[in-house]
């Protein structure tokens, strides 16, 4: 099964299946069809069901995009038993077999159904059919704002209310000091209010705030969307064999003590001596972000607080933890430490923010 592209088109007659092919030609993925249909040379990427819905019901999870060639009944039928949530629904998008209409069903914001069709529509010649309020109206969509400045949405049901504030022609509250949405500017500019022209009132409205500080410290309200922006490099210096737990830990334990989203780590970063050192990486990976490392020689000339002769002497660096954190988020922007290093059993760990 070919997942490379992690696109999956369901087509269930000859017209279908002919369009299915030109799209996958084009951007990739598998095609299923009724077994009947598969001819006896049919490459790899074409496979062949006896039943529809139990097709979907071992691919829903395994591809990230759907595109059904059916009536629109069928493809619900199909994907109704398997939907969870907004946040980790697949896209599904449903056309005709003439590729006249692309419809944009499912997860059309978070997925990218909505852009999806619009491809698909731009591909064949077709009429993208998006139903989403925001877009139809032409007004942003904060969780598809969110994903594109690389934010962690904290809680996606504030999303109704911020969209919903927005589509009654309302402004929102905007708490974002280092503007990472982009919304102070621009086209959106003139539907926010900087939280800081904002009189403080006990009364709940709609509101986003950006902040890497953690959800117990913000308390966030039902209508305040929290957002969380990946601006944290997390320094680790760790004697060889490391577990996972215990580096997990100390950074937790950190993260909680200075009340710090961990949805906020853009990276974890050490020395190249550290580059494979497996309980790093297998952390860096639970938290679903990169590890990076630098040679000693660059390290060396980070200025930090708490410089060492230890890892001198081991790894060719006075500093690892603070030197990695401080360097890496400097790569992209200034960068200043929110904590100095602090010692585990084995491991050592400082935080630096992205400014």
């Amino acid at each position: 099964m070919n997942t490379a592209h992690n696109i999956a088109v369901y087509a269930v007659t000859p017209k279908g299946v002919a369009l299915a092919r030109t799209l996958v030609d084009a951007l990739g993925g598998s095609i299923f069809m009724p077994a009947r249909m598969i001819e006896a040379d049919a490459p790899e990427h074409e496979t062949g069901f006896e039943n529809l819905r139990a097709c979907v019901a071992d691919t829903f999870s395994t591809f990230s995009t759907h595109i059904f060639i059916t009536a629109a009944g069928i493809a619900v039928r199909a994907i109704a038993p398997h939907l969870v949530s907004k946040d980790v629904d697949p896209a599904v998008i449903v056309m005709d077999q003439k590729g006249q209409h692309v419809v944009s069903l499912l997860s059309g914001h978070l997925g990218g159904a909505n852009d999806m069709a619009s491809t698909l529509a731009q591909l064949v010649g077709g009429v993208p059919v998006i139903t989403t309020a925001t877009d139809t109206e032409k007004l942003p969509s904060l969780d598809v704002i969110a994903a594109q400045a690389g934010c962690a949405i904290y809680n996606l049901n504030a999303v109704k209310h911020v969209n919903g504030a927005l589509l009654a022609g309302e402004k929102v509250v905007l708490d974002d000091p280092a503007d990472v949405l982009g919304l102070k500017r621009g086209e959106y500019s003139e539907l926010f209010i900087p939280a800081e022209l904002v009189p403080f009132s006990e009364e709940d409205v709609p509101s986003v705030v950006v902040s890497w500080r953690s959800a117990e410290l913000l308390e966030p309200e039902e209508k305040t969307l929290l957002l969380h922006p990946k601006v944290l490099c997390v320094g680790v210096g760790a004697k060889r064999g490391i577990s996972a737990d215990v580096v997990n830990s100390c950074i937790q334990e950190i993260f909680e003590k200075h009340d710090m989203a961990l949805e906020s780590i853009s990276c974890l970063a050490s020395v190249d001596a550290k580059a494979n050192e497996q309980g790093i990486l297998d952390v860096a990976e639970s938290l679903k972000v990169p590890f990076v490392t630098f040679a000693a020689d660059i390290l060396d000339t980070v200025d930090v607080p708490n410089p060492s002769d230890a890892p001198k002497q081991a790894v060719g660096t006075k500093s690892v933890a603070e030197a990695a954190a401080l360097h890496c988020a400097s790569l992209k922007h200034g960068a200043r430490l929110v904590v100095e290093k602090q010692k585990g059993d084995g491991v050592t760990v400082a935080i630096a923010l992205e400014i």
